[in-house]
């Protein structure tokens, strides 16, 4: 588990939030940002250039008779700031241990939001919840405080907006909402921040105004008296704005809320508090609507669950870290779901959906990607994979065609693909898809469902065979390497082809059409034939050496579908390409006979972390060992944590020679990693028992 300091220029931190409710972000240096909550996943709320973070948002302490800091190492002009942070981030948690010399403090802030297999309401949460731990070093009693300062930004616009504190027995709330009498604001609702008292004694300042220059909001000119006062006091003076909503424009809204308490020689106490969030007006609605009214509710069953919910977080991560692979394997496997945080839609109706990339390509549920990405989704929430699935299902077209994707930021106009073709890859992969979601789902009723929509993408499939050898023909970039062209028959899909002939047989069985099932077993039987004879080489399947030329047999491996080929010849291309495609960072897509990168195109003489994860996956279900596949791989991962240091917002492509990333932002293709541990436990007793208590585990309703 690498920690990162404040020291290392991160633009990105571990994403907190919920599935399909949007995230944010507290980085290295301690500020926040890349707020997604308000229904913006593709235009992040984010820093600049000038100030890598939310402007408005910091966190301070304070000890009496030794001044106060901002836990933040980036600098607002002549305030006292903490000399530096670590910063340990493992999905869904992130830890910030801050060093301020002089306060006679340790100070340290855990950070998580629940990601807990096979609990969709709760890892659908709309909340971040988080635990200071402050201990007096001294020999004598200090009493400290903290400050939390926060920015509205409910709506697109500050008119509107409105700061309110309310205040219970147990805890004091500060919530930014924005008065809004349409829904057409997408961004308009509400965060709410809530405090457990426990002791400690609260403060606050419900409003002022921040900007102290017209058409300016910086560093330099940003207003802040509640740090001020508390500065000065060790609390703030509790006092509240007219209740007036903004009216007029450069107005950025702060409010403030400060906790203080007396702490003995050695003493340490905890403060708890959330941020909980109801942004309403998604074109679809959301989930979590179904459950809550408002983020005070939101705020108040995340607060009070926050130890149960926590708990389960940390069992997860203990059942992660107890898998027999390298420490950094392990958190490469919980860092690779931080897309169920940043780039998933959970609607009011249940229906779920990834983006393929939220910035970069907001394409929603993407098809060919969704079959290495949705292998965790599937695994720990088959429901919510069903759903996805089915949601391609209703969206094929008349003559068998499975759409690309689902719509560009909307669920409800796929399109056909990215380039001029109709694509080869998509309906095989549906089918096998749907075969998976099925055995890991245990649900007949889907599979009546969705059978016949994988028979008509089959038929589909099939008519896409021009010269009758029983594989389907290209006619260009017409594939997930959307800037590759293939003509004719080409390994990648039609390997894949050939594992779904395979899936399809069974699911025609299981359906009572022993008629079709004979078709795919006779389509099958030519197909295989046809990619032995037309596509071996003598040493692989293809006219270059692709990384990705087996991945059928890596699905039929994982679904125990049987061979698509040849043993002796799987295992001499598997070897081929461990022989010519490793670099210095990872595995090349393509490399040309004569042993160099491929350079055709950008596809092929790049890498791709998920197709990587595809055939380390393929090469342990084929016998090969983990120790060199792990090795080899570990070369990627050095370039994603120690190079880029951009472990939580990863891309589909880098560069071959220097790891920069090229496409992509919290790629959904990447999830792939997890058909390794799959692998792994077809043959592995132990990796089989832990994958099966992390998929059971659950935490109990809470209290409403």
């Amino acid at each position: 588990m690498p920690f990162f300091t404040s020291r290392d220029r991160m633009n990105f931190g571990v994403p907190l939030g919920g599935m399909g409710a949007g995230k944010i972000e507290v980085l290295p240096n301690g500020l926040f940002n890349a707020f997604t909550i308000q229904n913006n996943w593709s235009k992040p709320i984010a820093g600049t250039a000038e100030y890598p973070g939310i402007l408005g948002y910091h966190l301070g302490i304070r000890a009496e008779g030794a001044g106060a800091r901002l836990l933040q190492t980036v600098p607002l002009p002549g305030v006292p700031r903490v000399r530096s942070i670590r910063y340990r981030g493992v999905f869904p948690s992130a830890d910030l241990i801050y060093e301020a010399p002089g306060l006679g403090l340790d100070i340290a802030l855990e950070i998580f939001s629940p990601w807990i297999p096979s609990d969709v309401k709760h890892s659908s949460l709309p909340a971040v919840c988080f635990r200071l731990r402050v201990k007096n070093r001294r020999r004598s009693p200090v009493n400290a405080g903290f400050l939390f300062i926060g920015r509205n930004l409910s709506g697109k616009w500050c008119v509107g907006r409105r700061n309110r504190i309310e205040e219970d027995p147990r805890s004091l709330s500060l919530e930014f909402l924005n008065e809004d009498p349409s829904t057409r604001d997408t961004r308009s609702g509400a965060l709410r921040f809530r405090f457990k008292k426990e002791g400690w004694r609260m403060s606050f300042m419900e409003s002022w105004n921040a900007v102290t220059r017209n058409f300016s909001f910086t560093p330099s000119d940003i207003a802040l008296p509640a740090w001020d006062f508390f500065a000065r006091e060790g609390e703030l003076p509790n006092t509240r704005s007219s209740g007036r909503a903004v009216r007029g424009e450069n107005r950025e809204l702060c409010g403030a809320v400060a906790a203080g308490r007396r702490l003995g020689p050695g003493e340490e106490k905890t403060l708890s508090f959330v941020a909980g969030w109801y942004y309403p007006h998604h074109p679809h609605g959301h989930r979590y609507a179904a459950w809550f009214k408002n983020a005070g509710e939101v705020s108040r069953v995340a607060l009070e669950s926050s130890g149960g919910l926590r708990r389960g977080v940390e069992k997860v991560q203990r059942l992660v870290f107890a898998l027999p692979f390298p420490a950094w394997f392990n958190d490469a496997l919980l860092t690779n779901l931080a897309p169920f945080f940043s780039s998933s839609w959970h609607v009011k109706d249940g229906r779920f959906a990834f983006y393929e990339a939220p910035v970069a390509c907001p394409l929603m549920g993407t098809l060919d990607v969704g079959f290495y990405g949705s292998i965790p989704l599937s695994f720990f929430f088959p429901s919510l994979e069903i759903s996805q699935i089915m949601l391609f299902a209703k969206a094929q077209r008349e003559d068998g065609y499975i759409p690309h994707d689902l719509g560009k930021g909307r669920l409800d106009l796929p399109s056909d693909g990215t380039t001029f073709y109709f694509w080869k890859d998509l309906n095989p992969k549906f089918a096998l898809m749907a075969w998976r979601d099925f055995l890991w789902s245990g649900d007949d009723g889907f599979l009546g469902e969705i059978y016949p929509h994988v028979r008509k993408a089959m038929r589909w499939s099939m008519g896409a065979d021009r010269d009758g050898d029983g594989l389907p023909d290209h006619e260009g970039a017409d594939q997930t390497f959307d800037l590759w062209s293939f003509e004719g028959a080409a390994p990648y899909t039609a390997g894949i082809f050939l594992a779904a002939l395979l899936a399809c047989e069974k699911m025609a069985r299981r359906c009572g059409d022993p008629a079709f099932a004979k078709t795919c077993r006779d389509w099958f039987l030519k197909g295989r034939r046809s990619f032995e004879n037309e596509l071996w080489n003598g040493e692989y399947f293809g006219k270059t050496c692709a990384l990705s030329q087996l991945n059928g047999q890596w699905a039929a491996d994982l679904l125990g579908l049987g061979l698509v080929a040849d043993r002796g010849k799987i295992h001499r291309a598997i070897r081929a390409i461990l022989k010519r495609n490793g670099r210095r960072l990872g595995w090349v897509n393509s490399t040309t006979p004569d042993g160099r990168t491929d350079r055709s195109n950008n596809h092929a003489r790049n890498i791709w972390p998920g197709m990587n994860y595809a055939f380390a996956g393929l090469c342990l279900t084929q016998g090969f060992g983990p120790n060199k596949l792990l090795k080899e791989l570990s070369r990627l991962w050095d370039n994603v944590i120690q190079i880029q240091k951009s472990p939580w917002n990863q891309p589909d492509m880098m560069e071959t020679e220097t790891g920069r990333y090229l496409f992509g932002d919290s790629y959904y293709r990447n999830m792939a990693i997890w058909s390794i541990p799959i692998a792994a436990a077809l043959r592995d007793k132990k990796t089989a028992r832990i994958l099966s208590l992390l998929k059971r585990q659950c935490v109990r309703d809470p209290k409403r």
